[in-house]
């Protein structure tokens, strides 16, 4: 095996990515968007910078923390403020952002990786003419179709993002905490982004939120421009924010969220792989150990390092 390709720049491509070609592989990563990070997302809007996809990342397992030091240094720093659930402080898990925005870790990953963006891959079994390995780290619908085989089975969690600015600093009671978390009800997390130092313009207030499954299945298909007005009066209600403040807002679709339960890969076409977060879990951390274990287990292994 000497060339492989990647498909996808998400966290788990790329730590599949940089594994491989530490180990002396040719490796291209194939990503359709214009960006790399996948769901580890960040916007530039209305002179903010925001992150509307993971809203940080842990750094628990010492192999990512040790990837995570190289590569972003102290450009990765710790929110501070509390999470609270039902009015209480939740346990501090030691949440990290990057202080450029959170896909800013991605690219600082890929730092030296081929990586052809804005590349769509339709049919990954045609790679394989000029790649001894394909492999996708999309989520495993996506790569269902693109390896030919049947996605039925696998479940993936949507879920819907609404970005909202509010004019005033630190409105409300939004300097109390960086989140709230309401498990049970629409408003399953929404956080604020004025608690990441540099990344909203003065004089705003600016919150990302997250909605539950059931709202965000719900309203999947309705045009995104409608959800703020749905949204507004919970964020509003939750955080003791006028809505005479209101100064603009957007919605983001993730329709592949997070994948409901772990699985384990189906079969699939010869020198096909499966690198996803589905084989473990959907944050940040799980997706580039997703990535990582898999190609230190294709390299470990005595026909696939040949």
């Amino acid at each position: 095996m000497k060339r492989v390709a990647i498909i996808g720049a998400g966290m788990a491509g790329l730590a599949a990515a940089r594994e491989l070609a530490g180990h002396g592989l040719e490796v291209t990563v194939f990503e359709k968007s214009r960006g790399m990070g996948g769901r580890c997302a960040t916007k530039r809007w209305e002179g903010h910078v925001v992150d509307h996809g993971a809203q940080y990342f842990t750094v628990r397992d010492e192999r990512f923390r040790a990837a995570v030091s190289a590569a972003s240094g102290d450009r990765v720093e710790r929110l501070a403020a509390p999470v609270r659930t039902g009015g209480q402080a939740t346990e501090d898990t030691e949440r990290w952002f990057h202080r450029e925005g959170n896909s800013r870790l991605a690219r600082d990953l890929a730092a030296g990786l081929e990586v052809r963006l804005e590349t769509t891959v339709e049919d990954a079994r045609a790679l394989l003419g000029s790649f001894d390995r394909v492999v996708s780290s999309a989520p495993w619908p996506q790569t269902a179709r693109m390896f030919g085989v049947d996605p039925a089975g696998i479940d993936y969690v949507p879920c819907l993002a609404v970005i909202l600015a509010y004019r005033g600093e630190w409105l409300g009671a939004t300097g109390n905490a960086y989140a709230l978390r309401d498990p049970l009800g629409p408003l399953a997390w929404t956080a604020c982004e004025n608690h990441k130092p540099g990344r909203i313009a003065p004089g705003f207030t600016v919150l990302v939120s997250h909605l539950s499954e059931a709202f965000s299945r719900e309203h999947l298909e309705c045009p995104a421009e409608e959800w703020p007005g749905l949204v507004r009066p919970l964020v509003e209600a939750a955080w003791e924010l006028s809505g005479e403040a209101f100064a603009a807002g957007f919605g983001h679709r993730w329709r592949y969220a997070r994948v409901g339960t772990p699985f384990a890969v189906p079969a699939l076409p010869d020198r096909c792989h499966f690198a996803g977060d589905g084989v473990r879990a959907s944050r940040v951390e799980d997706a580039w150990l997703a990535g990582h274990e898999f190609a230190v287990n294709l390299i470990g292994s005595g026909p696939c390092a040949a």
